[in-house]
């Protein structure tokens, strides 16, 4: 397709540049429904220009996803380790900054002429692509303490900088890094330890948090949502029993698009709950295609793993997908009332900036591997069809084939 002299080429899994399309109609037509209440409650006016920002961060997401994908994917494996430093540093400035101020500025840092984002969301991409690079280039003694080193310090560091203001972000972050190692063929010795250590950490945390909740700004809400999540009181006014509650009344066929009446009991119905308002709007039939395209999204990302020619693409395609599908597994797991409250988004489907525009970039390196696998697999059909047609045309062939 051309544009004047512009020429727009589409590269990569084309199965997934159709599930990233329809999961922007989904969330166009899903944040206009959910948007009123906060318009009232934040901004007052009408939502026709909260709805036209959402549009505008749709487009804007779909073009970083477009030029991301056109460059070469180990470029980024280039970067890994500066644009660690780099997330120390934005973790660390951000910690500092929220200690002085409320508790959201613990998790946002404020650009000039740029506004607001969470250092957290491009933290994930980076730390992601630094283990594939490592898991990449230590294959042959992948099964040494120094290899495992260079991988569990790193993590550890930076789950523990976002883990005092983001606690489901920081154990979302570790798992899937704990799930590369253990796909890269981390030594199991080391694996199993340190999820021991991990889960008897958490517990631990719990325990010293429901005695002394103020230990951290966060403390008394992690609590709170765990204890919530526990007691299963259904006839509490809670924010998981009023998604639930919207999914209840949703029914097969949903009360249709802008019908929904539990987004004005939802704090977070455009972003955190956007999940119980597409089954309210769309029923258990919407429910069942947002939930299959995510897993097709992940099919397609092991698929486009498998094809890449080197460790490097393999690694980095399987952490990426796995982010994006693990994240909103654990959204919709929290409006069904699966898991207590965590805070996360619906990729490309919840409102928001940052976590859209980031999950943008992880799904366009993603694309890039595949286009680079495009590319070897019709260059390595090239030769082969080259050597077939110089076979058939030499003589001496035609003359073995007559004898």
């Amino acid at each position: 397709m051309q544009a004047g002299r512009f020429k727009i080429k589409i590269q990569g899994d084309k199965v997934i540049w159709m599930v990233f399309l329809l999961l922007m109609i989904i969330s166009a037509m899903e944040v206009y429904s959910t948007i009123g209440k906060t318009v009232y409650e934040r901004q007052g006016g009408s939502p026709i220009t909260m709805f036209a920002k959402h549009i505008f961060i749709l487009l804007l997401g779909t073009c970083v996803l477009y030029a991301v994908h056109h460059i070469k994917y180990t470029y980024f494996s280039r970067f890994a380790k500066i644009g660690l430093i780099i997330s120390f540093i934005l973790l660390t400035l951000t910690l500092i900054l929220g200690s002085f101020g409320d508790k959201a500025a613990a998790r946002w840092l404020t650009i000039p002429l740029i506004g607001q984002f969470q250092p957290s969301e491009i933290v994930k991409i980076i730390l992601i692509i630094y283990v594939a690079r490592i898991l990449a280039l230590n294959q042959e003694k992948i099964k040494s303490t120094e290899v495992f080193q260079k991988l569990i310090i790193p993590i550890v560091l930076i789950c523990l900088l976002i883990f005092p203001e983001n606690f489901s972000t920081a154990t979302l972050l570790f798992l899937i890094c704990y799930f590369m190692m253990f796909i890269g063929r981390v030594n199991n010795k080391f694996l199993i330890s340190i999820l021991i250590i991990g889960i008897i950490g958490l517990i631990s945390i719990y325990f010293v948090l429901k005695s002394n909740p103020d230990l951290l700004s966060r403390g008394g809400t992690w609590v709170n949502r765990i204890e919530e999540f526990l007691s299963d009181d259904k006839t509490a006014i809670t924010q998981s029993n009023q998604a639930e509650m919207a999914i209840a009344t949703g029914g097969v066929f949903g009360k249709f698009l802008g019908h929904t009446t539990q987004a004005r009991f939802l704090s977070e119905s455009h972003n955190d709950f956007i999940f119980a308002i597409i089954v309210e709007e769309g029923g258990l039939i919407l429910g069942i295609v947002v939930i299959a395209l995510y897993l097709i999204l992940l099919f397609r990302g092991i698929q486009v793993a498998r094809r890449s020619k080197g460790y490097f693409g393999t690694f980095c395609s399987i952490g990426l997908i796995i982010m994006i599908v693990f994240q909103a597994m654990i959204n919709m797991c929290v409006a069904t009332g699966l898991l207590p409250v965590t805070g996360q988004t619906l990729p490309f489907i919840s409102y928001g900036g940052t976590s859209f525009l980031f999950s943008c970039i992880a799904l366009g390196i993603v694309l890039s591997i595949s286009a680079s696998a495009n590319k070897e697999q019709a260059k390595e059909k090239l030769e082969k069809d080259i050597v077939e047609e110089e076979v058939s045309e030499d003589p001496s062939h035609e003359n073995n084939n007559v004898e």
